[in-house]
């Protein structure tokens, strides 16, 4: 796997240390990809640690629980291994959700999420939030995302009604204008044509993950969710970005050009952090520039670490 700058072990950001109910329980925070890993296999499909406790009410500090969307190909354990107990150690109640399991598939592949088109998991989402306010009596939902996630949230903010509902929607390695991670398969199914070989990408790629398609960014799903802006007005966007994205290519196509959006690089703040796509939601950076979205009243800048990078 990439490498990237983190802490190893149980640590803490240092806005954990603030104080907390007593009546909440203290998690352990990982900032290491392996130890979720770890987890999923010998749980899978089980919800991170701090996440979906459904007796949560929301503080007045923090009034408004956090809905965590993982990426394509992830569940939410993989993805929020990290987050979701230090978001809960830090007062807020938080939800994760696995979208987009392909109906009728085994394990381990049936376990996987993001496989289903973007506007099934959409809609999926919208369900899930719908939950998560009755059960909290919040008006709103914070969401933070990664990846294919982004797309997923803005799909129900921008056509599902989310939009009255979101309140913040922070994004780790989004990709608003699509990505390039086909074009060798698009040269690929080119040569395979001039030969006179029936391959398309379509046809590689369709009936196992429609949305790997769908992020492409001359997708008609890209040109649907951008035309006339991708933000939608009364959500305030954040969106945090590594320069090492070997997914999101280029990694400039996280940028939001919108009045209600705020981009951040990881490298702006830390420039020797290696991190990449994958293990954005496990970086120390990344991690304080959330809860600074979350609750930019008590911001702090994110402090850089020499520790050994993470693989």
């Amino acid at each position: 796997m990439t490498v990237a700058v983190v802490c190893a072990g149980f640590v803490l950001s240092p806005a954990v240390a603030s104080a907390q109910p007593s009546a909440r329980p203290h998690y352990p925070v990982s900032y290491e990809y392996r130890d979720a890993a770890v987890a999923e296999a010998r749980n899978p499909a089980a919800a991170p640690l701090g996440a979906n406790d459904w007796a949560c009410k929301p503080s007045t500090l923090h009034a408004e629980p956090v809905v965590l969307v993982h990426g394509g190909g992830n569940t939410r354990l993989l993805d929020w291994s990290a987050l979701a107990p230090l978001l809960a150690n830090n007062g807020y109640c938080v939800f994760a959700l696995t979208y987009g399991l392909l109906p009728n598939t085994p394990a381990p592949l049936g376990l996987v999420g993001g496989m289903t088109p973007i506007e099934h998991g959409a809609q999926e989402l919208g369900d899930f939030t719908d939950r998560v306010l009755a059960a909290t009596g919040a008006d709103h939902v914070d969401i933070v995302d990664h990846s294919q996630g982004s797309l997923v949230s803005d799909y129900y903010a921008k056509f599902l009604g989310g939009a009255d509902k979101i309140d913040r929607l922070i994004s780790l390695g989004t990709l608003w204008h699509g990505t390039n991670t086909l074009e060798s398969a698009t040269l690929l199914t080119q040569r395979a044509t001039e030969q006179g070989l029936p391959l398309s990408v379509d046809a590689l790629m369709g009936p196992i993950c429609p949305p790997c398609l769908q992020i492409q960014h001359d997708s008609a799903f890209i040109a649907k969710l951008t035309s006339g802006g991708a933000a939608v007005p009364g959500v305030t966007y954040t969106d945090i970005i590594t320069s090492n994205d070997e997914f999101v290519i280029p990694y400039t196509s996280g940028y939001l050009p919108a009045p209600n959006a705020t981009d951040h690089v990881i490298q702006d703040y830390c420039p020797g952090d290696r991190t990449e796509h994958t293990l954005l939601p496990y970086d120390t950076v990344a991690a304080q520039l959330v809860l600074n979205a979350l609750d930019p009243s008590h911001a702090e800048r994110p402090t850089c670490t020499s520790s050994p990078p993470n693989s």
